[in-house]
């Protein structure tokens, strides 16, 4: 997916916090600002959410083979929405 480059302004209490939390995750400050804008889209409608991958189910355990084929299929329909 290509990038293209836009420029925002911040006040300095957010950078402060953005840079905060970027070092705490080990994240650079842009690709937290690129999630933040992607969550923020999903919750407004105006993308569509990708699918979560499976969980593990204690209840209902998988063999390793179910458990590629869930997580393949789960990869599949994610690659589909992009």
């Amino acid at each position: 997916m290509s990038r293209k480059k836009s420029t925002i302004y911040l006040d300095e209490a957010a950078d402060m916090r953005l840079e905060a939390v970027a070092r705490k995750l080990g994240a650079s400050k842009a690709e937290l600002m690129r999630r933040f804008i992607d969550e923020g889209l999903i919750r407004t409608g105006e993308s569509d959410p990708l699918p979560p991958l499976p969980k593990y189910r204690s209840e209902q355990p998988l063999t390793v083979d179910e458990m590629d084929e869930a997580i393949y299929q789960s990869m599949k329909r994610r690659a589909q929405k992009r």
